[in-house]
């Protein structure tokens, strides 16, 4: 059985200090019915399309923004699809998997997908409150007590980042400790001692801040009401209806067969070093999963367009906060983010940086997954900011080719 966390003991660990990195490695943004759940696992297969080629032209246009990306974030490579019914699919593995052997990445590889874990535990918490089991409308304190405003914060802003909870990534043991060592001894309870601790960033409602500590006091609370692990939860709940049989939550740090190589680098022209292993437990239901880039085609439409969830959920679901404005409007819902209507989730983690999104009124897709990690915008965001100016031009003609998600936060 899952730990309960209302009076949790405080947990101590030896942190070692080790200077030089920060805290942005874990952020995203540098900023269901019974039958669904009773669905037997199959393969899956990227669904938004058919398998009909885009024209040459826009296929060089792809990999002409795919190479340059690249190029710009010095990431070795990455796995790259476009699906939009009517003009076509590309599915593209480009650059190296693995350094030390020089092989390639593969579009079948495994890789760390971070903050979209947040939209699948969202799905969870989502299909809880349609059953009964939770309310939007619950204070936190109900379930996990200690944390700062608990009895003010309601579940609604704890999921659409608006309850001001502090980030624990900004603390020394994950700014410092467990970015010098990804395997790091860290587990979520730790995260939740630091939280009974923390000051509130804000009052509940104020405004949206991204946080990654709701996501882990939601795997929590899911774990208090079911009462199995999250990574079960997830499993019966999503992968398993929607067949995504290569997406999984890990609980150690090996990665699924084939996998690409995560790497990071210290200062400017140091040496990649490799971080593919990492202790899943530091992100845990914020950032921990692992998936393929057929899966993600998979649940970038069904997270868009509802597919586990019934209509009012989904529709509550795409109310969004404001976390940025300007010539991209960046809005975040109940584990959704909104740019410019793409709707989907981004993920940056010690070795990965993707983007999974989706166009509900086209029907289009867009999965990048580079295997290099970044503190300043993920490494993937030249590909996806590039391929989302080509397919939609007119929602973001301002953008340069250096554009990142944190940019667009300054």
């Amino acid at each position: 059985m899952p730990a309960t966390y209302r009076d949790a003991a405080p947990r101590h660990w030896s942190r070692r200090r080790l200077a030089g990195a920060s805290g942005a490695a874990l952020t995203g943004i540098a900023l269901g019915t019974a039958g669904h759940r009773l669905g037997m696992a199959h393969q899956a297969t990227p669904a938004p399309a058919d398998d009909t080629a885009f024209p040459v032209d826009d296929q060089l246009a792809f990999l002409g923004i795919v190479d340059a990306g690249l190029a710009s974030t010095a990431t070795p490579g990455a796995v790259v699809g476009v699906w939009y019914p009517g003009r076509g699919t590309w599915l593209h593995a480009a650059g190296i998997g693995d350094v030390a052997t020089a092989a390639p990445v593969t579009v079948d590889d495994h890789v760390r997908i971070a903050s979209n874990t947040k939209t699948f535990v969202a799905t969870a918490i989502l299909q809880l409150v349609d059953e009964g089991a939770l309310s939007l409308d619950d204070p936190l304190e109900q379930y996990i007590t200690g944390i700062p405003n608990g009895a003010e914060i309601t579940l609604r802003q704890v999921l659409s980042m608006s309850a001001g909870i502090y980030d624990f990534v900004n603390d020394p043991a994950i700014s410092v400790d467990a970015e010098a060592d990804p395997l790091l001894d860290f587990t979520p309870e730790d995260a939740l001692e630091i939280l009974r601790a923390s000051k509130p960033d804000f009052a509940p409602g104020e405004r949206t801040q991204y946080s990654n500590s709701n996501y882990t006091l939601l795997g929590m609370i899911a774990e208090q009401v079911t009462g199995q692990p999250i990574a079960t939860t997830i499993e019966e709940r999503v992968l398993a209806p929607l067949g995504m049989a290569n997406t999984s939550f890990p609980t150690t740090p090996d990665m699924p067969t084939p996998f690409a190589h995560g790497y990071d680098a210290g200062e400017p022209g140091e040496e990649l070093r490799d971080v593919t292993e990492s202790n899943p437990a530091i992100p845990w239901a914020s950032g921990a999963m692992i998936s393929t880039l057929a899966d993600l085609g998979v649940w970038a439409q069904a997270l868009a367009t509802g597919t586990l969830l019934p209509p009012e959920l989904q529709a509550e679901r795409l109310r969004f906060g404001t976390l940025a404005e300007g010539s991209v409007s960046v809005g975040y819902g109940l584990g959704i983010l909104s740019l410019n209507g793409l709707i989907g989730h981004n993920g940056g983690i010690r070795g990965y940086s993707s983007w999974v999104i989706h166009e509900p009124a086209s029907g289009a897709t867009i999965v990048v997954v580079g295997n290099r990690g970044g503190n300043e915008g993920g490494t993937a965001d030249p590909i996806f900011f590039g391929l989302a100016s080509y397919l939609f031009p007119e929602r973001f003609a301002a953008l340069s080719p250096a554009t990142s998600l944190a940019s667009l936060s300054d």
